[in-house]
């Protein structure tokens, strides 16, 4: 049953996009779908002659298919009211996912049997009845009035983005994927979402843009008041029709990225390790079998003393300095830290904190606590530690940790 899922929900996809452009080039629709089922059948065949697919055709799909999408969205910079940019578009959208989708079932096939193919064959016959029934009441939409051009091109850009990805080759997004690629070349994570973000957003705000410039309409021989104003009224909701879907593009775009940008920085939250303390001082190793702490994350320990927990966070700095500081601060509740990239945050308020800024007191920094590195170990007095904590947090946490 998989399989049928697997291919309904590609074909479904597609069908939304066939849908779109045939809704909006309506005296070209048979032509458009037409060339969209060669596409999609070339996709198959080229995937059935070369299966198994050597490694470098398999990252060559994915591949052409993740740029296919910024390819879509740089279309709206040049497109015009010519067919051939809608056609250019399907080839694009459509054949590199039904190549994808013909290697998965083959590979299943291999593994599951041949009844893969009927339910794949169930699954590409609903989503066919999708786009039959859709073709039907299509007309209502009336999708014309929302969309120039350019904006189609946009919007199917930020389509794909949302619910294309690599298929099932990987389950990462486009724009993560963009940003891991750029990333590799430069090796510079800011830059490189800086320029995935310049990528995604000149298109859709040059577009909005002119759209905003087009000309009112000339009412001068206009002499009835009324009548101006229903001229300029019909300019206006046009603008604001055409530039919706550009906005709900442009906010995709938006959150896409954010995404991205959150699964190239994951969330590291170490479990605190236990110490056991034994006289006035406590002594953490800084290179174990966890790792050395120079790679520049977070560790965390716990000591007990009088049937309390107390919680420490340990970090090298970007300076090259060790630092320790409880894993807590002076305003939040002590819910503690987790480490995001370039940042240490704030559990209860999310508030980002540079690396180089933990050691120092106020605000949302973790508490300092005094340590000297000994070699490989770093050394704090046991005492002064409980009374900073208990100083600012009160007595020692419960067994949890909270």
């Amino acid at each position: 049953m998989a399989s049928f899922f697997i291919t309904l929900r590609e074909i479904v996809e597609f069908s939304l996009i066939l849908l779109l452009l045939t809704g909006i080039y309506k005296d070209h629709g048979k032509s458009i779908i037409t060339s969209a089922v060669l596409v999609f059948i070339s996709g198959i065949f080229i995937t059935a002659v070369n299966y198994p697919l050597p490694t470098s055709f398999e990252q060559t799909y994915s591949t052409v298919m993740l740029y296919s999408f910024v390819v879509i969205l740089y279309l709206s910079l040049v497109a015009n009211h010519k067919i051939v940019y809608p056609i250019i578009c399907i080839i694009l959208a459509l054949l590199l996912p039904s190549a994808q989708l013909t290697a998965v079932m083959m590979v299943n096939a291999d593994l599951l049997g041949s009844s893969v193919y009927i339910y794949s064959l169930l699954g590409l016959l609903a989503g066919m009845l999708f786009f039959i029934v859709g073709r039907r009441y299509l007309p209502l939409l009336d999708l014309e009035q929302y969309f120039k051009t350019d904006g189609i091109m946009v919007f199917i850009a930020a389509f794909c983005f949302l619910f294309g990805g690599l298929n099932e080759f990987d389950s990462t997004s486009v724009i993560t994927s963009l940003q891991k690629g750029l990333n590799e070349i430069l090796d510079l994570p800011r830059l490189s979402m800086a320029i995935t973000a310049l990528l995604l957003f000149i298109p859709p705000v040059y577009v909005f843009i002119r759209l905003l410039l087009t000309p009112e309409p000339v009412t001068d021989s206009i002499e009835i008041k009324a009548e101006k104003r229903k001229v300029l009224s019909i300019y206006i909701d046009e603008l604001i029709r055409k530039g919706t879907p550009l906005l709900l593009a442009f906010l995709v775009s938006i959150v896409m990225l954010h995404l991205a940008n959150l699964a190239m920085n994951p969330l590291f939250d170490p479990e605190p390790i236990p110490v056991v303390v034994d006289g006035a001082d406590i002594t953490i190793p800084l290179k174990d079998n966890r790792g050395d702490i120079s790679d520049g994350r977070i560790r965390k320990y716990s000591f007990r003393h009088m049937g309390s927990v107390y919680r420490l966070l340990v970090l090298q700095r970007p300076d090259k300095e060790v630092v320790a500081a409880l894993d807590a601060c002076e305003i939040c509740p002590p819910t503690g830290y987790v480490q995001r990239g370039e940042h240490v945050v704030c559990k209860y308020c999310s508030t980002p904190l540079p690396l180089q800024s933990i050691g120092q007191p106020g605000g949302c920094n973790p508490i300092p606590v005094n340590s000297r590195r000994d070699g490989d170990t770093l050394v704090m007095n046991k005492a002064e530690i409980i009374d900073t904590h208990d100083k600012w947090l009160g007595e020692g946490s419960s067994d949890s940790g909270h």
